[in-house]
């Protein structure tokens, strides 16, 4: 061990390649795992609670992958801070590891579109929603979100890539990834916020429309609200997604247009995944929310914290109409 004045550089141990690892580099290490575990352990009940209500809705379809999502989010994160403990240098390793970030975080944003549509559905055009989302069609879209995610992720494998200077880190986020890929990923991320904020826009403007023409049916009101109260929770994993996924995607833009000219690809590169690990945190975020809208997902979460809780098991029905009808 050596110490230096800066406290901040306080180095424990050198790992490979002569990767010094300082108090504070293993402290907020320790915070990413943690992350990672929990995103790991909670999105796994949130699964394993939706599977176990049994035939599941469109609706339950999407959440199960948004889920997933999570999970795998969760394993890559642990993942990660073993590298950033060990710093072994594999190209391999190398451009699977970065892959990964931009398959997840495609099939996120993707699967929270799809959630968007199913939302604009059920709200614009109602009577049409049991004959156009069906598990069937969600299950070839989520299909195919999951295709194209894996081959966003791959291209820099297929030879999309730039080859670090020997003077570099033989991997690095931004010394390995081509400016044009990712130009191209901010658009391909882009899209579906543009699709989600259009269509959510439409959303609310006819719910109105609706809660206005329906007011004097109690039935129709209640049914109403529940959709609602569903469709407000997705807004608010769609927000929060944002909101996390912003930091790292305004300093990819900036280094894709020229700026940080003056900092290295590395340099820049260590500030992209500080910025990662909001967007990572999402994952841990998402089943919390589940927690407060859907009480069989609370419950399950309140045993797995050791607390007591008196309610009775959750009904098997699995449908999007009980889901709803559960929310607070």
């Amino acid at each position: 061990m050596s110490n230096t004045t800066d406290g901040s550089s306080f180095i424990l141990f050198s790992t490979f390649n002569d990767k010094k690892i300082t108090l504070v580099t293993f402290i907020v290490n320790i915070i990413i795992f943690i992350i990672g575990f929990l995103a790991l352990s909670l999105n796994a009940i949130v699964l394993d609670t939706l599977v176990k209500r049994g035939n599941l809705e469109p609706t339950d379809l999407v959440m199960c992958h948004l889920a997933v999502t999570d999970m795998l989010t969760g394993v890559l994160t642990i993942h990660s801070v073993v590298y950033n403990i060990i710093y072994f240098q594999n190209d391999l390793e190398c451009l699977i590891r970065i892959g990964a970030v931009f398959i997840f975080l495609s099939g996120s944003v993707y699967h929270l579109a799809l959630l968007t549509v199913d939302r604009f559905v059920k709200i614009v055009f109602p009577y049409r929603y049991q004959d156009v989302m069906t598990r069937k069609s969600v299950s070839i879209m989520s299909a195919a979100i999951w295709f194209f995610s894996v081959n966003l992720g791959l291209l820099p494998s297929y030879g999309w890539r730039d080859y670090p200077p020997p003077s570099e880190p033989l991997c690095s986020f931004l010394g390995v990834l081509h400016t044009g890929f990712l130009r191209f990923a901010l658009v391909v991320f882009l899209l579906p916020v543009f699709v989600i904020a259009i269509l959510y826009s439409k959303i609310f403007l006819v719910a109105r429309r609706h809660a206005r023409a329906i007011a004097a049916t109690d039935v129709a009101i209640r049914n109403d609200s529940s959709s609602m109260k569903f469709t407000k929770t997705v807004v608010i994993l769609i927000g929060i997604y944002l909101v996390s996924f912003l930091p790292m995607a305004m300093i990819a833009l900036v280094y894709t247009f020229g700026g940080f000219h003056e900092m290295s690809a590395t340099d820049v590169g260590d500030y992209i995944v500080y910025a990662s690990v909001l967007t990572f945190a999402n994952s841990l975020v998402n089943p919390i929310i589940y927690a407060f809208k859907l009480p069989p997902v609370r419950r399950r979460l309140l045993r797995f914290l050791g607390k007591s809780n008196n309610s009775s098991n959750p009904t098997t029905s699995g449908t999007v109409q009980t889901i709803a009808t559960d929310m607070d």
